[in-house]
């Protein structure tokens, strides 16, 4: 995909005809700084001007007797180099919905259907990022004797006709199972097999725990879960969930539910996971009783969910685990701790579409990419990088060689914001990104 990077207001072209700049037309513009929005008008005379930053919708940009030594617009110095442009590595994203029965009926309110709201509210957000993140979707289900049932469109660039074609068709199934970990480990398949730069993430929205197709043990297929998540993370995949409200009775069984959910995002996140106990308002029940556990009611294969679960165990491979607080985990499919970390569950309202459709757009602002790469056969002179500039939303960026809070460039040909400077980028609202890259700090390949 050729990235159009975030928005019209998304630039950094550098103008510079290597080795040197110097005066004299050109095939392109001397004119710096991402694409020209509509209704924008330039004009550029005399020399070759030393022009960096970006042109948004609806602005004017006059260009004239300007030289190569360092003149500006909108604080950004910039080059002519040929139509070398940094460009942010594409995010690829699969949304992976649970389409189980009860995501077609709101508990107690039978008139609200969670998958109309999710799926309209999810569908413009899509198409809004179509050209900056490459999604795919999944609708994960499944029915007694027929496990998985699973409904994909791999992720791919400009996908949003595909994804919504595909998502508009789904219709609610006889009864609905929530086979999750068939539907995490066919993702598994599909971003192993994708060999395209950018960060990886699956967004997985459900409305209750999982199963093996087959109502039964709880511990089974929330222990799968967390491997595939884990396994997945490994791959150096995210996971990010939407946990919507679920048919949960009772204070214990709640409980288990919003442990479930805290389980499931800490091993999408990467941090550690505390078991999930049969019943966790009961501290009797350790993190080390609760693992062992695990192994004793889903080993023996006493009802479908261990079946399936015991299947599972006698054939896969487990990800590498961390150190860990005295859990045997020779005897789970995932790895555990003692205590666990702290990721964001994402708990939309499933009644309101527009809370739900701002809430799914500020997590995916969060998958932006900080990493951007220069295009063109040149590369930077790292030893001049206090002459160039980097200015987000019109303020600049410190310069911070020791990569920890700033820009910097890990290579010749690419920028990485790091620390605050990247949180700061990934918010929803910034999306004006601009280089300054005098003309002789650049150098060919």
């Amino acid at each position: 995909m050729k990235a159009l990077a975030w928005s019209a207001l998304v630039g950094g072209a550098l103008f510079c005809t290597v080795p040197a700049c110097s005066a004299g037309s050109s095939e392109k513009p001397g004119l710096g700084g991402g694409a020209t929005g509509s209704g924008a008008t330039s004009s550029v005379g005399g020399t070759q001007p030393n022009l960096g930053g970006s042109i948004g919708a609806g602005s004017t940009l006059s260009v004239g007797g300007l030289n190569g030594g360092g003149s500006s617009a909108g604080g950004v110095t910039g080059c002519q180099s040929g139509g070398a442009v940094f460009v942010p590595k594409v995010p690829t994203v699969m949304l992976l919905v649970d389409r189980s029965g009860t995501m077609f009926a709101l508990q107690g309110n039978p008139q609200t259907t969670p998958w109309d709201t999710l799926r309209d509210g999810v569908l413009p957000v899509v198409q809004e990022l179509n050209a900056q993140v490459r999604f795919g979707l999944m609708g994960v289900t499944g029915e007694k004797g027929q496990c998985p049932l699973l409904d994909e469109v791999a992720p791919a660039d400009q996908n949003y006709e595909a994804v919504a074609a595909k998502y508009t068709s789904l219709m609610k199934p006889l009864k609905g199972e929530s086979p999750g970990m068939r539907g995490l480990a066919r993702a598994y398949e599909i971003l192993s097999a994708d060999p395209t730069p950018g960060d990886k993430y699956i967004l997985f929205v459900t409305d209750g725990e999982q199963d093996y197709c087959d109502d039964g043990n709880a511990l089974c297929p929330t222990d799968s879960v967390v491997y595939w998540l884990q396994k997945l993370k490994a791959l150096n995949v995210t996971t990010m969930i939407f946990g919507l409200p679920s048919g949960a009775n009772g204070v214990a069984e709640t409980a288990r539910y919003e442990a479930v959910l805290q389980a499931f995002a800490n091993a999408g996140a990467g941090q550690p996971v505390a078991p999930v106990a049969t019943d966790p308002t009961n501290p009797a029940i350790t993190p080390e009783m609760a693992a062992i556990d695990i192994y004793y009611q889903c080993f023996p294969g006493g009802d479908p969910n261990a079946a399936g679960w015991k299947a599972e165990f006698g054939t896969v491979t487990k990800v590498d685990d961390p150190a860990t607080a005295g859990i045997d985990e020779t005897k789970t499919l995932g790895n555990y701790n003692a205590a666990g970390g702290t990721a964001k569950v994402f708990k939309p309202d499933p009644t309101d579409q527009t809370a739900l459709a701002e809430e799914f757009r500020k997590v995916l602002a969060g998958v932006k990419s900080c990493t951007f790469d220069l295009g063109g056969d040149i590369k930077v002179n790292q030893d001049r990088l206090d002459d160039a500039s980097v200015i987000v939303q019109g303020t600049p960026v410190p310069l911070d060689l020791t990569g920890m809070n700033g820009w910097h460039m890990p290579t010749p040909t690419q920028i990485e914001l790091v620390g605050s400077a990247c949180e700061n980028w990934r918010m929803p609202q910034n999306n004006d990104i601009q280089w300054g890259f005098p003309c002789d700090i650049l150098v060919p390949k």
